[in-house]
Protein backbone atom coordinates (compact mmCIF):
# COMPACT_ATOMS: atom_id res chain seq x y z
CA UNK A 1 0.00 0.00 0.00
CA UNK A 2 2.94 2.35 0.78
CA UNK A 3 4.60 0.97 -2.49
CA UNK A 4 1.47 2.44 -4.30
CA UNK A 5 1.00 5.58 -2.46
CA UNK A 6 4.72 6.68 -3.10
CA UNK A 7 4.39 5.66 -7.24
CA UNK A 8 1.33 7.78 -7.44
CA UNK A 9 3.40 10.64 -6.10
CA UNK A 10 5.69 10.33 -8.42
CA UNK A 11 3.21 10.04 -11.42
CA UNK A 12 1.69 13.14 -9.88
CA UNK A 13 5.16 15.25 -9.52
CA UNK A 14 5.77 14.27 -13.27
CA UNK A 15 2.69 15.44 -14.66
CA UNK A 16 3.12 18.93 -12.81
CA UNK A 17 6.22 19.17 -14.84
CA UNK A 18 5.34 18.17 -18.14
CA UNK A 19 2.11 20.73 -18.09
CA UNK A 20 2.36 23.06 -20.24
CA UNK A 21 2.75 26.65 -18.83
CA UNK A 22 0.08 29.45 -19.37
CA UNK A 23 0.77 31.60 -22.74
CA UNK A 24 -0.10 34.51 -24.25
CA UNK A 25 -2.12 32.77 -26.37
CA UNK A 26 -3.83 31.00 -23.44
CA UNK A 27 -4.22 34.59 -21.89
CA UNK A 28 -5.91 35.91 -24.95
CA UNK A 29 -8.47 32.57 -25.32
CA UNK A 30 -9.65 32.67 -21.44
CA UNK A 31 -10.60 36.36 -21.94
CA UNK A 32 -7.94 37.85 -19.09
CA UNK A 33 -6.15 39.75 -22.19
CA UNK A 34 -6.85 41.10 -25.22
CA UNK A 35 -5.00 42.17 -28.13
CA UNK A 36 -6.06 44.04 -31.38
CA UNK A 37 -5.25 46.07 -34.36
CA UNK A 38 -7.56 48.47 -35.49
CA UNK A 39 -8.23 51.13 -38.78
CA UNK A 40 -8.88 54.12 -36.74
CA UNK A 41 -9.12 56.46 -39.26
CA UNK A 42 -12.72 56.00 -40.72
CA UNK A 43 -13.67 55.31 -44.40
CA UNK A 44 -13.37 56.58 -47.16
CA UNK A 45 -9.50 56.62 -46.89
CA UNK A 46 -7.82 59.15 -48.99
CA UNK A 47 -4.79 58.69 -51.29
CA UNK A 48 -1.98 60.97 -49.63
CA UNK A 49 -3.82 61.49 -46.53
CA UNK A 50 -2.43 60.48 -43.32
CA UNK A 51 -4.30 56.98 -41.95
CA UNK A 52 -3.85 55.76 -38.60
CA UNK A 53 -3.44 52.43 -37.30
CA UNK A 54 -3.42 51.40 -33.81
CA UNK A 55 -2.61 48.05 -32.04
CA UNK A 56 -3.74 48.19 -27.96
CA UNK A 57 -3.75 45.38 -25.56
CA UNK A 58 -5.51 45.71 -22.38
CA UNK A 59 -4.89 43.24 -19.02
CA UNK A 60 -6.66 43.08 -15.81
CA UNK A 61 -2.80 42.18 -14.23
CA UNK A 62 0.09 44.79 -14.73
CA UNK A 63 2.51 44.79 -18.18
CA UNK A 64 5.91 43.13 -16.95
CA UNK A 65 7.84 44.16 -20.24
CA UNK A 66 4.96 45.73 -21.65
CA UNK A 67 4.15 45.64 -25.60
CA UNK A 68 6.35 46.22 -28.53
CA UNK A 69 4.84 46.20 -32.08
CA UNK A 70 7.80 45.26 -34.75
CA UNK A 71 8.21 47.68 -37.71
CA UNK A 72 6.53 46.86 -40.81
CA UNK A 73 6.54 48.49 -44.56
CA UNK A 74 3.80 48.33 -46.96
CA UNK A 75 4.55 48.71 -50.80
CA UNK A 76 3.94 52.15 -52.67
CA UNK A 77 3.28 53.87 -48.91
CA UNK A 78 5.64 55.65 -46.56
CA UNK A 79 4.82 54.36 -42.84
CA UNK A 80 6.07 56.19 -40.00
CA UNK A 81 5.73 55.12 -35.91
CA UNK A 82 4.13 58.04 -34.10
CA UNK A 83 5.56 57.70 -30.70
CA UNK A 84 8.86 56.84 -29.56
CA UNK A 85 7.14 54.77 -26.41
CA UNK A 86 3.14 52.93 -25.96
CA UNK A 87 0.47 55.03 -24.52
CA UNK A 88 -0.45 54.01 -21.11
CA UNK A 89 -4.38 54.26 -19.57
CA UNK A 90 -6.61 52.18 -16.94
CA UNK A 91 -10.65 51.75 -17.61
CA UNK A 92 -13.26 50.15 -16.35
CA UNK A 93 -14.05 46.50 -17.59
CA UNK A 94 -16.99 44.74 -15.95
CA UNK A 95 -16.42 46.09 -12.78
CA UNK A 96 -12.15 45.55 -12.77
CA UNK A 97 -10.02 48.22 -13.47
CA UNK A 98 -7.99 47.17 -16.79
CA UNK A 99 -4.47 48.24 -17.55
CA UNK A 100 -4.48 49.31 -21.82
CA UNK A 101 -0.99 49.78 -23.83
CA UNK A 102 -1.23 51.61 -27.51
CA UNK A 103 0.75 51.64 -30.28
CA UNK A 104 -0.09 54.51 -33.29
CA UNK A 105 1.25 54.14 -36.58
CA UNK A 106 0.23 56.66 -40.13
CA UNK A 107 0.52 55.54 -43.08
CA UNK A 108 0.57 57.29 -46.39
CA UNK A 109 -0.57 55.70 -49.39
CA UNK A 110 0.64 56.54 -53.05
CA UNK A 111 -1.40 55.19 -55.43
CA UNK A 112 -4.98 54.27 -55.23
CA UNK A 113 -6.57 50.53 -54.80
CA UNK A 114 -6.43 48.09 -52.24
CA UNK A 115 -4.02 48.13 -49.80
CA UNK A 116 -3.15 44.88 -47.59
CA UNK A 117 -0.83 45.11 -44.46
CA UNK A 118 0.90 42.72 -43.44
CA UNK A 119 0.59 40.86 -40.08
CA UNK A 120 1.28 42.79 -36.86
CA UNK A 121 4.18 41.00 -34.77
CA UNK A 122 3.28 42.10 -31.56
CA UNK A 123 6.00 41.37 -28.28
CA UNK A 124 3.81 41.42 -25.33
CA UNK A 125 4.79 40.62 -21.77
CA UNK A 126 2.66 40.72 -18.49
CA UNK A 127 2.31 39.90 -14.91
CA UNK A 128 -0.32 37.77 -13.51
CA UNK A 129 -1.19 36.84 -10.05
CA UNK A 130 -1.80 33.20 -10.85
CA UNK A 131 1.03 32.58 -13.45
CA UNK A 132 3.57 34.86 -12.76
CA UNK A 133 5.22 36.75 -15.90
CA UNK A 134 3.46 35.54 -19.41
CA UNK A 135 5.97 36.40 -22.05
CA UNK A 136 5.17 35.61 -25.96
CA UNK A 137 4.70 36.97 -29.88
CA UNK A 138 1.53 37.10 -31.50
CA UNK A 139 0.24 38.10 -34.91
CA UNK A 140 -2.31 40.86 -35.03
CA UNK A 141 -4.23 41.18 -38.32
CA UNK A 142 -5.31 44.74 -39.67
CA UNK A 143 -7.79 45.00 -41.62
CA UNK A 144 -7.28 45.57 -46.02
CA UNK A 145 -7.65 49.06 -46.58
CA UNK A 146 -9.45 50.86 -50.32
CA UNK A 147 -7.48 53.94 -51.02
CA UNK A 148 -9.24 56.13 -53.17
CA UNK A 149 -8.34 59.22 -55.11
CA UNK A 150 -10.06 62.42 -52.79
CA UNK A 151 -12.87 64.39 -54.51
CA UNK A 152 -11.74 67.51 -57.33
CA UNK A 153 -8.58 65.90 -57.59
CA UNK A 154 -9.44 63.79 -60.52
CA UNK A 155 -8.19 66.41 -63.08
CA UNK A 156 -5.20 67.52 -60.69
CA UNK A 157 -1.26 66.24 -61.59
CA UNK A 158 0.28 67.35 -58.90
CA UNK A 159 -1.61 68.23 -54.92
CA UNK A 160 -0.77 67.59 -51.75
CA UNK A 161 -3.72 66.36 -48.91
CA UNK A 162 -2.87 67.42 -45.59
CA UNK A 163 -4.77 68.47 -42.27
CA UNK A 164 -2.97 72.07 -42.96
CA UNK A 165 -0.98 73.20 -45.63
CA UNK A 166 0.48 77.04 -45.75
CA UNK A 167 2.98 78.55 -48.50
CA UNK A 168 5.13 81.81 -47.26
CA UNK A 169 7.13 83.77 -50.67
CA UNK A 170 9.52 86.30 -49.89
CA UNK A 171 11.60 88.15 -52.53
CA UNK A 172 15.86 88.90 -51.90
CA UNK A 173 17.28 91.94 -53.95
CA UNK A 174 14.14 94.20 -54.72
CA UNK A 175 15.63 97.38 -56.75
CA UNK A 176 13.57 100.19 -57.93
CA UNK A 177 15.55 100.61 -61.01
CA UNK A 178 17.58 97.22 -62.48
CA UNK A 179 20.65 97.09 -64.85
CA UNK A 180 22.15 94.05 -66.80
CA UNK A 181 23.72 91.91 -64.69
CA UNK A 182 21.69 92.59 -61.17
CA UNK A 183 19.91 89.40 -59.70
CA UNK A 184 16.69 88.85 -57.49
CA UNK A 185 16.06 85.84 -55.63
CA UNK A 186 12.61 83.96 -54.64
CA UNK A 187 12.37 82.40 -51.35
CA UNK A 188 9.24 79.67 -50.80
CA UNK A 189 8.90 77.95 -47.41
CA UNK A 190 6.16 75.17 -47.45
CA UNK A 191 4.46 73.69 -44.10
CA UNK A 192 2.11 70.89 -44.51
CA UNK A 193 0.65 69.21 -40.75
CA UNK A 194 -0.06 65.96 -41.18
CA UNK A 195 2.21 64.93 -44.05
CA UNK A 196 5.87 64.54 -44.37
CA UNK A 197 8.07 67.50 -46.11
CA UNK A 198 8.75 64.53 -49.05
CA UNK A 199 4.87 64.76 -49.94
CA UNK A 200 5.32 68.64 -51.06
CA UNK A 201 5.85 68.28 -55.06
CA UNK A 202 8.66 70.78 -55.99
CA UNK A 203 7.76 74.19 -57.71
CA UNK A 204 8.04 74.12 -61.43
CA UNK A 205 10.80 75.04 -63.55
CA UNK A 206 11.42 78.54 -65.42
CA UNK A 207 13.03 79.37 -68.53
CA UNK A 208 13.37 82.78 -69.44
CA UNK A 209 14.76 84.45 -72.65
CA UNK A 210 17.40 86.90 -71.30
CA UNK A 211 17.56 85.44 -67.65
CA UNK A 212 19.86 82.53 -65.85
CA UNK A 213 18.05 80.87 -63.77
CA UNK A 214 19.83 78.92 -60.44
CA UNK A 215 17.81 76.98 -58.06
CA UNK A 216 19.46 75.51 -55.05
CA UNK A 217 18.81 72.19 -53.61
CA UNK A 218 15.82 72.38 -51.29
CA UNK A 219 15.50 72.23 -47.63
CA UNK A 220 13.61 69.71 -46.31
CA UNK A 221 13.16 68.65 -42.28
CA UNK A 222 10.20 67.47 -40.47
CA UNK A 223 9.23 67.99 -37.05
CA UNK A 224 7.01 66.60 -34.55
CA UNK A 225 4.99 69.50 -33.37
CA UNK A 226 2.11 68.29 -30.20
CA UNK A 227 1.86 64.97 -31.79
CA UNK A 228 1.65 65.81 -35.22
CA UNK A 229 4.09 65.15 -38.17
CA UNK A 230 4.82 69.14 -39.46
CA UNK A 231 7.19 69.11 -42.77
CA UNK A 232 9.04 72.06 -43.95
CA UNK A 233 10.70 72.86 -47.15
CA UNK A 234 12.39 75.87 -48.23
CA UNK A 235 13.21 76.84 -51.88
CA UNK A 236 15.89 79.41 -53.38
CA UNK A 237 15.93 80.41 -56.89
CA UNK A 238 18.09 83.34 -58.24
CA UNK A 239 16.95 84.78 -61.44
CA UNK A 240 19.99 87.00 -62.75
CA UNK A 241 18.92 89.01 -65.60
CA UNK A 242 21.36 88.87 -68.81
CA UNK A 243 19.78 91.28 -71.56
CA UNK A 244 17.65 94.29 -71.18
CA UNK A 245 14.08 93.94 -71.56
CA UNK A 246 10.60 93.33 -69.34
CA UNK A 247 11.28 89.90 -67.81
CA UNK A 248 8.01 88.26 -66.63
CA UNK A 249 7.84 85.76 -63.99
CA UNK A 250 4.59 83.63 -64.48
CA UNK A 251 2.30 82.87 -61.66
CA UNK A 252 1.72 79.62 -59.72
CA UNK A 253 -1.60 78.31 -58.49
CA UNK A 254 -1.00 74.70 -56.31
CA UNK A 255 -3.59 72.43 -55.57
CA UNK A 256 -4.28 70.64 -51.73
CA UNK A 257 -7.01 68.66 -50.18
CA UNK A 258 -8.26 69.67 -46.82
CA UNK A 259 -8.68 66.43 -45.09
CA UNK A 260 -10.73 67.71 -42.31
CA UNK A 261 -12.92 69.87 -45.15
CA UNK A 262 -12.92 67.27 -47.26
CA UNK A 263 -12.56 69.63 -49.97
CA UNK A 264 -9.66 70.79 -52.45
CA UNK A 265 -8.31 74.54 -51.85
CA UNK A 266 -5.46 76.32 -54.10
CA UNK A 267 -2.98 78.64 -53.26
CA UNK A 268 -2.23 81.47 -55.72
CA UNK A 269 1.56 82.48 -56.00
CA UNK A 270 1.55 85.93 -58.27
CA UNK A 271 4.53 86.85 -60.80
CA UNK A 272 6.23 89.46 -60.55
CA UNK A 273 8.35 91.71 -63.52
CA UNK A 274 11.40 93.22 -64.18
CA UNK A 275 11.83 95.94 -65.98
CA UNK A 276 15.84 96.15 -67.30
CA UNK A 277 16.91 98.65 -69.70
CA UNK A 278 19.55 98.05 -72.15
CA UNK A 279 22.85 98.80 -71.42
CA UNK A 280 23.67 102.62 -72.24
CA UNK A 281 26.56 102.78 -75.51
CA UNK A 282 29.69 104.06 -74.63
CA UNK A 283 30.83 107.06 -76.98
CA UNK A 284 35.08 106.96 -76.89
CA UNK A 285 35.40 109.35 -79.64
CA UNK A 286 37.62 111.97 -78.71
CA UNK A 287 37.44 116.31 -79.07
CA UNK A 288 38.75 117.35 -82.31
CA UNK A 289 39.36 120.69 -81.42
CA UNK A 290 41.07 120.60 -78.01
CA UNK A 291 44.98 121.69 -77.10
CA UNK A 292 47.54 118.79 -77.52
CA UNK A 293 47.78 117.96 -74.16
CA UNK A 294 44.68 117.36 -73.41
CA UNK A 295 44.31 115.21 -76.44
CA UNK A 296 47.00 113.36 -75.44
CA UNK A 297 45.25 112.75 -72.59
CA UNK A 298 42.18 111.74 -74.24
CA UNK A 299 43.72 109.21 -76.68
CA UNK A 300 44.95 107.41 -73.43
CA UNK A 301 41.38 107.52 -72.01
CA UNK A 302 40.08 106.15 -75.20
CA UNK A 303 43.30 103.50 -74.95
CA UNK A 304 42.19 102.63 -71.90
CA UNK A 305 38.52 102.62 -72.53
CA UNK A 306 39.12 100.45 -76.03
CA UNK A 307 41.67 97.80 -73.68
CA UNK A 308 38.87 97.03 -71.05
CA UNK A 309 36.20 96.88 -73.91
CA UNK A 310 38.65 94.55 -75.92
CA UNK A 311 39.60 92.57 -72.20
CA UNK A 312 35.32 92.45 -71.28
CA UNK A 313 34.55 90.88 -74.80
CA UNK A 314 37.35 88.55 -74.39
CA UNK A 315 36.13 87.05 -71.13
CA UNK A 316 32.53 87.05 -72.57
CA UNK A 317 33.83 85.31 -75.85
CA UNK A 318 36.07 82.80 -73.51
CA UNK A 319 32.52 81.92 -71.34
CA UNK A 320 30.57 81.44 -74.21
CA UNK A 321 33.32 78.90 -75.95
CA UNK A 322 31.35 75.28 -76.03
CA UNK A 323 34.46 73.76 -75.30
CA UNK A 324 35.90 75.73 -72.49
CA UNK A 325 32.16 75.67 -71.26
CA UNK A 326 31.48 71.69 -71.15
CA UNK A 327 35.21 71.46 -69.16
CA UNK A 328 33.97 73.67 -66.84
CA UNK A 329 30.86 72.06 -66.52
CA UNK A 330 32.63 68.66 -66.27
CA UNK A 331 35.01 69.40 -63.54
CA UNK A 332 31.83 70.85 -61.30
CA UNK A 333 29.85 68.00 -61.82
CA UNK A 334 33.00 66.17 -60.64
CA UNK A 335 33.45 67.97 -57.60
CA UNK A 336 29.70 68.02 -56.84
CA UNK A 337 29.39 64.10 -56.67
CA UNK A 338 32.22 64.07 -54.63
CA UNK A 339 31.14 66.76 -52.23
CA UNK A 340 27.32 64.39 -51.85
CA UNK A 341 29.11 61.29 -51.83
CA UNK A 342 31.42 62.28 -49.04
CA UNK A 343 28.34 63.93 -47.16
CA UNK A 344 26.26 60.87 -47.65
CA UNK A 345 28.73 58.41 -46.34
CA UNK A 346 29.38 61.13 -43.17
CA UNK A 347 25.48 60.55 -42.69
CA UNK A 348 25.55 56.69 -42.67
CA UNK A 349 28.44 56.96 -40.00
CA UNK A 350 26.71 59.27 -37.86
CA UNK A 351 23.54 57.45 -38.41
CA UNK A 352 21.63 59.90 -39.86
CA UNK A 353 18.94 58.75 -41.89
CA UNK A 354 16.68 61.14 -42.65
CA UNK A 355 19.97 62.92 -44.13
CA UNK A 356 20.67 60.23 -46.07
CA UNK A 357 16.97 59.97 -47.74
CA UNK A 358 17.58 63.75 -48.38
CA UNK A 359 20.40 63.09 -50.25
CA UNK A 360 19.57 60.35 -52.22
CA UNK A 361 16.83 62.01 -53.47
CA UNK A 362 19.09 65.38 -54.08
CA UNK A 363 21.21 63.01 -56.25
CA UNK A 364 17.80 61.69 -58.62
CA UNK A 365 16.35 65.55 -57.95
CA UNK A 366 15.69 65.50 -62.24
CA UNK A 367 13.97 62.14 -62.29
CA UNK A 368 9.88 63.71 -61.89
CA UNK A 369 8.51 61.11 -60.24
CA UNK A 370 11.76 58.79 -59.00
CA UNK A 371 10.66 56.69 -56.05
CA UNK A 372 13.57 55.07 -53.33
CA UNK A 373 11.53 52.02 -53.00
CA UNK A 374 10.31 51.59 -56.76
CA UNK A 375 14.27 51.92 -58.05
CA UNK A 376 15.26 49.10 -55.35
CA UNK A 377 12.42 46.86 -56.28
CA UNK A 378 14.18 44.46 -58.51
CA UNK A 379 16.46 43.62 -55.50
CA UNK A 380 14.68 41.72 -52.50
CA UNK A 381 17.92 43.13 -49.96
CA UNK A 382 18.35 46.26 -51.72
CA UNK A 383 14.37 46.44 -51.01
CA UNK A 384 14.64 45.78 -47.31
CA UNK A 385 17.63 48.38 -46.80
CA UNK A 386 15.41 50.86 -48.16
CA UNK A 387 12.55 50.17 -46.12
CA UNK A 388 14.88 50.27 -42.93
CA UNK A 389 16.33 53.22 -44.13
CA UNK A 390 13.06 55.17 -44.50
CA UNK A 391 11.72 53.30 -41.18
CA UNK A 392 14.66 54.61 -39.04
CA UNK A 393 14.14 58.05 -40.97
CA UNK A 394 10.40 58.62 -39.68
CA UNK A 395 9.95 56.28 -37.07
CA UNK A 396 11.81 53.96 -35.19
CA UNK A 397 13.75 50.31 -35.94
CA UNK A 398 17.60 50.54 -36.32
CA UNK A 399 19.61 52.14 -39.29
CA UNK A 400 21.08 50.30 -42.08
CA UNK A 401 24.80 49.33 -42.10
CA UNK A 402 27.27 51.39 -43.33
CA UNK A 403 28.29 49.38 -46.10
CA UNK A 404 24.03 48.33 -46.87
CA UNK A 405 23.76 52.26 -47.26
CA UNK A 406 26.56 52.12 -49.36
CA UNK A 407 24.83 49.76 -51.74
CA UNK A 408 21.81 51.94 -52.30
CA UNK A 409 23.95 55.23 -52.76
CA UNK A 410 25.60 53.35 -55.41
CA UNK A 411 21.97 51.88 -56.83
CA UNK A 412 20.76 55.48 -57.11
CA UNK A 413 22.18 56.82 -60.03
CA UNK A 414 21.99 60.41 -61.50
CA UNK A 415 20.27 60.35 -64.42
CA UNK A 416 22.82 60.43 -67.73
CA UNK A 417 20.67 63.47 -69.28
CA UNK A 418 18.36 65.90 -67.49
CA UNK A 419 14.84 65.69 -68.14
CA UNK A 420 12.01 68.69 -68.61
CA UNK A 421 9.48 69.50 -66.01
CA UNK A 422 11.80 67.24 -62.87
CA UNK A 423 10.27 67.62 -59.35
CA UNK A 424 12.82 67.10 -57.01
CA UNK A 425 12.24 65.19 -54.02
CA UNK A 426 8.77 64.02 -55.57
CA UNK A 427 7.53 61.10 -53.17
CA UNK A 428 3.59 61.03 -54.21
CA UNK A 429 3.17 62.27 -57.61
CA UNK A 430 -0.21 62.77 -59.04
CA UNK A 431 -2.28 60.25 -61.14
CA UNK A 432 -1.63 60.03 -64.66
CA UNK A 433 -3.69 61.06 -67.52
Amino acid sequence: MKLANIFGLMLMLAMVQVAPAETIDALLTSGELEARAVVKTPAPHYQKAPIEIIVEVGTPDRFAKGVRVRDFTVPAALVRRMTKTAFNESRRRGGDRWNFQTWRFELHAERTGPVSIPELTTFISVETETHGDVTGEVKLTVPPLEIVAPPGTEGLTSWVAANEFKVEESWEGILDTYQVGDAVTRIRKFTINGSPAMAIPASPEIELNGVQVYQAPPLVDDKEVGGKLEGLREERVVFTFKAGRSHTIPDHRIHWFNVETGKVEQIDLAGRTFKVPDAPALDATPAATQPQEKTNKLWYWALAILGLALGYWLIRWTRRASWLRILRDRIETTRRKRRARADFMNAAGQQDSRRCLELLYQRVSEHAEWQLSSACSHDAQLSTISAALMAHAYGDGPPPKVSELQRLWQECREPSKPQAAANALRLNPGPKQ
